[in-house]
């Protein structure tokens, strides 16, 4: 399957999943539908990840009184009207993420600074056990900071709190890993080394390839047949026949004879009918 369509599919799954809770919702309200209604709300929350919505629609049926308009229903979610889609977590889904109580020290997080800076507002609360305090204070400092972030158009940018629980720093690091939040060989300055092919475990799968091969560096981005060779290459999957032959020691007199100069054509033509193919089989290079 192609991406494309993988992605288009994921797409209809989550359609499906939003026109099934406005549904949930509309009964909990006692609101009467139409399919146009429906539609235009699907549309125009489409953009916002499955995690937020869910954080939306949970707060609009304990927290309204009323059926919530569309814009009501993207700011529960975190995505204000008109601000960037910049993948910052809504004020709900950022404190669900937070450390709190006695793991304060144990739980790894990887937050964005709006996030951190507003964790710190909220960390002496937390640690006087007042759950209900701290959580009105990180809400309140992370939704200025939020908004001052979005104003200014500031990119977002991750960082690793390393917590003392080994599992629940693997778990969280590949989770931030899979969501693009940061990249692998970020993550592997907090994974012991003995605990490595246990974290390629839980890692997609070609993440999990470069770990266990030890192959940790950067995918270089080059077009066509070259960038599909590299990645083959730090993958540990190219083929015998893509592999360069060992350097040969000419003799003395430097040149190549007429038949080492035939046996060398054929070599290289050998390896042009493999990538043509390659390419004719596949598409992308691969056997």
């Amino acid at each position: 399957m192609s991406r494309s369509s993988s992605g288009s599919e994921r797409g209809l799954e989550l359609l499906d999943w939003i026109n099934d809770q406005l549904t949930i919702m509309g009964e909990a309200f006692g609101e009467k539908w139409t399919e146009e209604r429906q539609e235009i709300y699907c549309a125009g929350l489409a953009d916002i990840g499955q995690g937020r919505l869910a954080v939306a629609f949970r707060r609009a049926r304990y927290e309204l009184k009323w059926f919530p308009k569309l814009a009501e229903l993207r700011e529960l979610a975190g995505a204000l009207s008109g601000g960037p889609r910049d993948d910052r977590p809504g004020p709900e889904e950022a404190w669900a993420r937070m450390p709190k109580g006695g793991r304060m020290e144990e739980d790894s997080v990887v937050w964005c600074d709006e996030e951190r800076a507003a964790y710190g507002a909220c960390r002496s609360l937390l640690m006087d056990g007042d759950q209900i305090g701290a959580r009105m204070a990180f809400k309140e400092r992370y939704e200025r900071e939020l908004a001052d972030a979005r104003s200014q158009e500031r990119p977002v940018r991750w960082t690793v709190s390393a917590g003392y629980d080994i599992e629940h720093r693997l778990s969280t690091l590949a989770a931030a890993i899979e969501g693009n939040r940061i990249s692998l060989s970020s993550a592997l300055n907090f994974v012991p080394e003995e605990r490595r092919d246990g974290f390629a475990g839980l890692l997609p799968g070609p993440h999990a390839r470069m770990t266990l091969a030890g192959k940790v560096e950067k995918v270089p981005d080059l077009p066509g047949f070259p960038g599909i060779i590299e990645k083959m290459r730090m993958e540990g999957t190219l083929p015998d026949e893509l592999r360069p032959a060992p350097k040969r020691q000419l003799a003395s007199g430097s040149e190549l004879s007429p038949e080492g100069r035939r046996s060398r054509r054929e070599e290289l033509r050998a390896q042009v009918d493999f990538l043509k193919r390659s390419r004719a089989g596949s598409g992308d290079g691969s056997v």
